[in-house]
């Protein structure tokens, strides 16, 4: 096995499916990113046993968001910088990310009083929209499939999950392989971060069988742009280094 440290930097536009950018440094290659739940809500199914009966519930998450469709074409293809050719602006983009305080699922922290959060999009007693790219995360009872005296049960309720991370994963072309890494992100309206692992088994040529993990720290930066470093360990596997 060979142990690298890895560092670099990203650039990267953050699109509905998830992102699309340019690796340079130790690791160079674009890739492409996608986000768990970003354009077909995950749904779980989970039977909950109590006694006289039992109650059926549905898991759903999908991600809401502003954000545009991917480009058909790569963004960084052919030597093209869109940050070179289309300087994004400084400061964070209005309305993107979580509310300053809250937490990565788009809710409100402490409300602007100091006291306990508001409800979400609950402001003074007035209903206003403030979260724009968040995870929703619903637990809904199946009425259909309740038994005992639990039969015919409904409702609802939005979970609100003040450590949630969006998870998703990405594939950057490198001139020795692709290599694939699952991820957990969280972020602010000034900086994205995030923790990678890299999915050795579904990697290819010398990143095949690889194991490690990296982090990255980006800053938004308006209309949908992030850049920032990158650090981390690959444990690339001798087999895969002689193919």
């Amino acid at each position: 096995m060979l142990e690298m440290m890895v560092t670099g930097e990203i650039k990267t536009i953050a699109a509905r499916e998830g992102s699309s950018g340019k690796f340079t440094g130790d690791i160079e290659g674009l890739y492409q990113g996608y986000r768990f739940g970003s354009t077909t809500p995950d749904v779980r199914e989970y039977v909950l046993d109590a006694s006289n009966g039992s109650i059926a519930l549905c898991l759903t998450q999908q991600i809401v968001t502003p954000l545009p469709p991917r480009p058909i074409e790569h963004p960084f293809a052919d030597g093209r910088d869109p940050f070179a050719e289309s300087p994004p602006r400084g400061g964070a983009p209005p309305g993107h990310g979580p509310h300053p305080g809250g937490d990565p699922s788009g809710h409100d922290g402490p409300s602007r009083h100091g006291g306990p959060p508001e409800a979400p999009g609950i402001e003074g007693g007035k209903p206003i929209f403030k979260r724009v790219h968040y995870m929703e995360t619903k637990l809904a009872v199946d009425p259909s499939r309740c038994t005992g005296i639990f039969a015919g049960s409904s409702g609802e309720i939005e979970l609100i999950a003040p450590n949630y991370k969006m998870a998703g994963y990405l594939i950057v072309n490198c001139e020795l392989g692709d290599l694939r890494m699952s991820f957990l992100e969280a972020g602010t309206r000034e900086t994205l971060n995030a923790e990678l692992s890299v999915d050795g088994e579904n990697s290819t040529g010398i990143y095949k069988n690889a194991r490690g993990s990296l982090q990255f720290a980006l800053e938004v930066l308006p209309p949908f742009f992030g850049r920032g470093p990158y650090t981390g360990t690959i444990i690339l596997d001798e087999a895969a280094q002689r193919a």
